[in-house]
Order: C-alpha cells, then sequence, then structure tokens
C-alpha cells in the first residue's frame, strides 16, 4: 500500500518529469495559466516522488507562469522503483472517464460566456456532423426482365396454381437476387427440354404443377415421420 504526506512547497524547487509523454497545446498550456490567474491558486495538488513531479506537471509549470509559487503537492513516502515510478505518472494520464455528452451540455449551457471559456469546453464539441452514407450506396440493382404470354384460361390455371403454393409456404418471393433469375430460367429450360414442351408459359405452368405433387409429398414424408415418432 503506497503511503503519502501532503503539504506546502515551493513548486520552482520540484523538478519535472523526464521526458513526460503527455502533452499540451500552446493554446491549452495558455488557457490553464489564465485560469490559474483567475484563481489565484493551485486547486489540483501535483502528485510527487522525492521531489520529482509524477502527476500534475503542467498544472506546475502553469502556477509558476501565472505567479503561483507556493502550494500544496501530495508527496509518495513509500519507496518506489523507477518501473513504478513510471507506471503512476502513466496511470494518472490513460485512466479517465468518458463524457455523458448530454449531460456535458447541460453543464456547459448553463455557463455564462466567460465560465464557458475557462471549462475549456468550445461549441464545437457538441457539434455532430451528417453521416455522408453516398459512400455506402451500392447503387441501384440490376434487373432482368422476363415476359411470359399466357392465354387466358392458362393464365387462371397459373394464378390459382400459384396461389396454392402460397398457401403450403410462409411467403411467396417475387423478386430476387440476379443469381435466382438465373436458377429460375435454367429450371424453366430443362422443363422444356425434358417434358419435351416448347412453350414458356406452358412449361411454367407444369413447374407450378411439379412443385404443388412435390409439396404434398413433403407433406405425406412428415405425417409419416411424425406418426412413427409417436
Amino acid at each position: 500500500m503506497i503511503q503519502t504526506k501532503t503539504y506546502k512547497t515551493d513548486l520552482t524547487k520540484l523538478k519535472l518529469l523526464d521526458g513526460n509523454p503527455r502533452y499540451m497545446t500552446p493554446a491549452q498550456f495558455k488557457r490553464l495559466v489564465k485560469n490559474l490567474e483567475n484563481d489565484g491558486v493551485l486547486t489540483s495538488a501535483p502528485l510527487i516522488y522525492q521531489n520529482e513531479v509524477l502527476s500534475g506537471n503542467h498544472r506546475v509549470q502553469a502556477a509558476i507562469a501565472a505567479g503561483i509559487i507556493e502550494a500544496d503537492v501530495i508527496e509518495i513516502i513509500s519507496l518506489l522503483t523507477e518501473s513504478e515510478k513510471k507506471a503512476i505518472a502513466l496511470s494518472h494520464n490513460a485512466i479517465a472517464g468518458q463524457d455523458n455528452l448530454s449531460l456535458l451540455q447541460e453543464y456547459y449551457d448553463s455557463l455564462d460566456s466567460f465560465l464557458k471559456e475557462y471549462s475549456g469546453l468550445t461549441d464545437d464539441i457538441f457539434k455532430v456532423e451528417e453521416l455522408d452514407i453516398s459512400t455506402l450506396s451500392v447503387g441501384a440493382p440490376k434487373y432482368q426482365q422476363l415476359n411470359l404470354l399466357f392465354l387466358p384460361e392458362e393464365m387462371d390455371v397459373f394464378m390459382e396454381l400459384v396461389k396454392n403454393i402460397g398457401k403450403k409456404q410462409e411467403s411467396v418471393n417475387l423478386c430476387g437476387k440476379i443469381d435466382d433469375f438465373d436458377q429460375f430460367f435454367e429450371a424453366v429450360t430443362q422443363t422444356k427440354k425434358v417434358m419435351n414442351i416448347h412453350n414458356s408459359a406452358v412449361a411454367l405452368r407444369t413447374m407450378a404443377q411439379l412443385t404443388m405433387e412435390r409439396l404434398e409429398e413433403i407433406e405425406k414424408e412428415s405425417a409419416a415421420v411424425e406418426t412413427n415418432e409417436q
């Protein structure tokens, strides 16, 4: 367990962390200095070990730049290895929560212009860019059209067969992928060849009849299986 103590010290005598992986932009550092000038005190205590700042390096620098020379620090008095020092420094930078943007905006909107600037946030953080879905477009689907000509009486028979097929199935697809069309066209071709049919409409009606026959066979097979299981 790490042991610490808190006391006031001269910030100018502290040693900053060598090779600090955390950085601030000039604008961010300037904002921090301005805030500390307004506060007049350092409101977040740096963490130090053997006079070296492990966490709060930028605040120490900004405080000095703001004319704040003395401030409270938290010193680790337990003995640390070099690796433990680095791990603590990294953990203070890396382990942080995330903002709930909805609640954050409520807080932000309740502030006046001076305090909004003090917060370090800007209106831009709450702007949500519209999603450009143009790059997600796959373009218009390509269709192939198949025209079938029926005599009036043949049309009535065919539509009745389609209706009956629909009753035996949960759904009927009236459109499909181009691969489905190729398979359908091949089925029509094979039906005409095997059944010696020359008219595509007749072949389609025959396919519907064959489908009905096969569905009836499947129903009988399923009923037989259920009977055997019982």
